[in-house]
């Protein structure tokens, strides 16, 4: 291997590893303790290293941000693939982000923070661009799977067009998301969310003009998706974050 390509594999695999020490210490102690000398400290480099990777600390929630996207999108194209109707496909996609937000729930956090308008103000062009391609390749598979509701004639809504309920689709998956499975702090009511899940999302898609499936549907489309993200994922996050 050659010399410049070799320090390049170096480079690569040690931000991976400053990638997967700032999740263990989101995970630890909060997402408010991230910073850049915290993460020197823990990792064991100097500043000046860390800086040679991020250039703040809105940098690395973006790259963190971008390694979550990265793996979305593997699952979101794997549940493409599938042979599922568009309606089950949709559902699959919707159920995958809470599985992701669950089981990954320092990732799923950091990467939504990332999302503010002050991280993008203070984060490189760079990083910026490297997220704007995954988050475009991520629109993409969604994408697909909304037209093929489409042409099967599956999506009905007396006002709203297919992409504006995708769009009202995506925020309340987010919002139940944010507020049932990253924090209990949300909850208005004592009726846990994790026995509900399928009946909101049922409820949701249906609302927003996609057909509504059966218990027996969801459970199953559930249970795929539960096989392609296992519980173990956070364990194992740092592994994928290496090799992705």
């Amino acid at each position: 291997m050659r010399t410049a390509q070799r320090k390049a594999r170096e480079v690569a695999e040690r931000e991976q590893r400053l990638l997967r020490t700032a999740l263990e210490v989101v995970a630890r102690d909060g997402l408010h303790n991230l910073t850049l000398a915290r993460l020197a400290t823990e990792a064991g480099y100097s500043k000046g290293t860390i800086y040679n990777h991020f250039t703040c600390r809105e940098d690395l929630l973006v790259a963190i941000s971008t390694d979550s996207a990265k793996r979305q999108i593997q699952y979101y194209q794997a549940i493409a693939d599938l042979p599922w109707d568009g309606a089950r496909a949709l559902y699959g996609l919707m159920l995958a982000y809470m599985r992701h937000a669950e089981t990954a729930p320092a990732l799923f956090e950091s990467s939504i923070a990332a999302l503010a308008n002050a991280v993008g103000a203070l984060a490189s062009p760079e990083r910026l661009e490297r997220r704007d391609v995954i988050d475009r390749q991520m629109g993409q598979v969604i994408g697909a799977v909304v037209e093929r509701t489409e042409r099967e004639g599956v999506f009905k809504h007396p006002e709203l067009a297919p992409e504006a309920a995708l769009d009202a689709l995506r925020s309340a998956v987010l919002g139940y998301t944010v507020t049932h499975l990253l924090s209990r702090r949300f909850q208005w009511g004592s009726v846990a969310p994790d026995g509900n899940r399928l009946v909101v999302a049922a409820s949701m898609m249906h609302g927003l003009g996609w057909p509504r499936l059966e218990a027996n549907a969801a459970s199953s489309v559930q249970r795929v998706v539960d096989d392609l993200i296992p519980a173990a994922e956070e364990k194992a996050g740092g592994e994928r974050l290496a090799h992705g």
